[in-house]
């Protein structure tokens, strides 16, 4: 009954590794998205204003909100490495975990032949 509930607060490594697999996934469609946004450049002070008029008319995006968008997609790029070190180390503890529950149970049934002899 204890290793019922035991087995219940892990997370099964399949589970682990399509979330590895999500990540990778979606890390290399937020690099594919930063890509083609475009760069900042400082010197473009003339077409600055150009681009807030165009903002204003048509709704485009002006370059504060393109940095904006830039600095958002970096913050996410750094959480989704986090969140991949993350599952690296879970998956990491739940292979010694499993590990060690092996050599417990081998433990055990070595005892168990021993008292019952």
């Amino acid at each position: 009954m204890i290793v019922s509930k035991q087995q219940k607060e892990f997370t099964p490594i399949s589970v682990l590794k399509q979330i590895e697999m999500l990540l990778k996934i979606l890390e290399s469609r937020l690099l594919n998205f930063q890509q083609m946004l475009p760069k900042l450049d400082s010197r473009r002070g003339i077409l600055n204003f150009g681009s807030n008029i165009l903002h204003t008319l048509f709704g485009i995006a002006t370059m504060s909100e393109l940095h904006t968008l830039h600095e958002t997609l970096d913050e996410l790029k750094f959480k989704d490495i986090d969140i991949t070190r993350s599952v690296a180390n879970q998956v990491t503890y739940v292979k010694s975990l499993d590990h060690a529950v092996r050599v417990n149970s081998d433990a055990i049934l070595n005892l168990s032949i021993i008292l019952k002899n």
